[in-house]
């Protein structure tokens, strides 16, 4: 692969890419790491006329989070979200209050539930191409979503209620 070609891919996708590992590993740093990583792996093994690249790089990204996580079991256990005390690319992407606290809301969702609002709300896929990347039913991503939306007006309301 071209360094430009990297280059475009890298800003077309990383700013969803960097969403999506902030709510596999709920800290900045590391989901930093994840993205360094995935698009590293990009460099070494993807070849331009790859289809579906964008899918490819999500896939990637998980993997690489489980295979950490299978090294270092304390690498996934934090209960709630860590991020740098500085301005973080997070701060910068999700620029309204209110849409970080949505966000924060999101992020301390099951896994499960996090992953398909995140793919679904933030990284714009389909309901198909979550069935796809997650290696699941069509019906078991739209199962995920109304639960995990019902979840978070939940949750919502009791943010409200305070």
């Amino acid at each position: 692969m071209k360094k430009d070609q990297l280059e475009k891919l890298y800003i077309d996708y990383n700013r969803e890419l960097y969403l999506y590992a902030v709510s596999l590993c709920k800290n900045h740093h590391k989901a930093q790491d994840l993205v360094s990583e995935t698009f590293f792996k990009a460099l070494l093994t993807v070849d331009d006329k790859k289809p579906y690249f964008k899918y490819w790089l999500f896939r990637v990204c998980k993997n690489l989070y489980i295979d950490k996580v299978r090294r270092n079991k304390e690498y996934a256990d934090m209960d709630n979200i860590v991020l740098a005390t500085e301005e973080t690319p997070l701060d910068i992407i999700i620029d309204n209050e209110e849409r970080k606290k949505l966000y924060y809301l999101v992020i301390n969702l099951p896994p499960s539930y996090r992953e398909v609002i995140v793919l679904y709300y933030y990284c714009d896929f389909r309901v198909k191409e979550i069935a796809e990347t997650l290696e699941i039913t069509k019906g078991s991503v739209k199962t995920l979503l109304f639960r995990a939306r019902k979840k978070l007006k939940a949750g919502l309301e009791v943010e409200n209620e305070l």
